[in-house]
């Protein structure tokens, strides 16, 4: 792993045939967090952006990577700190349920955005959108494709986890804007329409 975008997308398209090897007891170690060092250290290279780091730790902590911190914390920025100690990110890559995420298609019809859904212990799902572009993407998922068509009279209530924002997802669909480099990631509820 290389302080360096590129560095984490690479990693991230490794994983993908690894997902089935994850699970309870079983985890896919994608290398130490790169965030903070901006270009420090011995792998430091080019660096990323705040925005770049908040996204690779989404995903790191979305796949269920060890957490492992790799900056020099005696000189964390508070950005840096405000990343690596959000709590709700912190609960998705550590719930006891151990679920390895399934990503779903992006009917946006943007390769570069991922978006992954993730069962969670209390019966809530994970779902991250993440764009991996230098570009504004739109992310979109039906929730038909996480059984929740329309006909069920169910929708999901969701929290972004790093805003906290909270919405509701319409018309059996969720959808949103990122911008270049950037992820949302959101703590849903299934509930009535």
């Amino acid at each position: 792993m290389f302080d360096t975008w590129k560095s984490v997308k690479d990693l991230v398209a490794q994983q993908e045939k690894l997902h089935p090897y994850n699970g309870g007891g079983c985890f896919n170690d994608m290398d130490m967090l790169i965030v903070g060092m901006h270009g420090k250290g011995n792998v430091g290279l080019a660096g990323c952006s705040d925005v770049q780091y908040q996204t690779h730790y989404a995903l790191w902590a979305f796949l269920g990577s060890p957490l492992m911190i790799g900056c020099d914390i005696r000189e964390m920025s508070d950005e840096t700190r405000r990343i690596l100690m959000n709590d709700e990110m912190i609960r998705i890559n550590q719930d006891p349920l151990c679920r390895q995420p399934y990503k779903v298609k992006n009917h946006a019809w943007n390769d570069n955005v991922l978006i992954y859904v993730k069962a969670l212990a209390n019966g809530d799902l994970a779902i991250g959108m993440f764009n991996l572009s230098d570009e504004k993407s739109r992310a979109a998922m039906n929730l038909d494709e996480i059984g929740l068509p329309f006909s069920t009279s169910r929708t999901l209530e969701l929290t972004e986890v790093w805003t906290g924002e909270n919405l509701r997802a319409n018309n059996a669909s969720l959808v949103t804007e990122l911008e270049p480099f950037a992820s949302k990631v959101y703590r849903a509820k299934v509930v009535k329409l």
